[in-house]
């Protein structure tokens, strides 16, 4: 089967499978979801714990060792080089109930419209001359971006390796319903 790259995306539907099929495969560890390789998060929203919206779709998560950032002191272009090269990643079906994919969205179109919004401000600067205006335009640039990337993401990877996955970001109540480590 080859690919289609106008296909649109395809998202799967998750059976819904129990906590207790296989409790070892996902654990709470704290406020950490440690998964084993091939495990996957339960059919839920890992916010609010609800039933999560049908079709769940697939996100990579990707994760290095911390010590990397030191690189960013000798140049960011070897930080990003050596991130790209050493970075692990994993895919992961994290539920959203309808509330909380309706409210991801929100916040992610929001962040989108204050960088383009920036953007525009800047080139109003650009062609009044007027310094405010390109500041207050990369200040607007420059928040969209951190609200998307902070607010918008579901979970995050804190550790992947070739025995465990362990993500944060989840709520108190979705980490509620998994098995504590033994």
């Amino acid at each position: 089967m080859s690919h289609n790259p106008y296909a649109p995306p395809q998202a799967r539907v998750v059976a819904r499978a129990t906590v207790g099929d296989d409790a070892s495969a996902i654990r709470r560890e704290g406020n950490v979801v440690v998964l084993a390789p091939n495990a996957e998060l339960p059919p839920r929203c890992v916010r609010c714990n609800a039933d999560a919206a049908e079709p769940i779709k697939t996100r990579t998560l990707y994760w290095h060792t911390p010590w990397l950032y030191t690189l960013v002191i000798i140049s960011p272009l070897i930080y990003l080089i050596a991130a790209l090269i050493a970075r692990k990643s994993v895919k992961l079906h994290p539920g959203l109930c309808t509330e909380h994919l309706v409210l991801r969205r929100n916040v992610v179109l929001g962040s989108w419209i204050a960088a383009l919004a920036g953007m525009a401000l800047i080139v109003v600067g650009i062609g009044q001359s007027s310094g405010a205006a390109s500041l207050v335009g990369i200040v607007l640039i420059l928040a969209g971006i951190i609200v998307g990337m902070v607010k918008g993401r579901i979970v995050y990877a804190s550790h992947i390796d070739e025995r465990r996955i362990e993500i944060k970001g989840c709520s108190e109540p979705f980490l509620a319903s998994l098995p504590r480590r033994r």
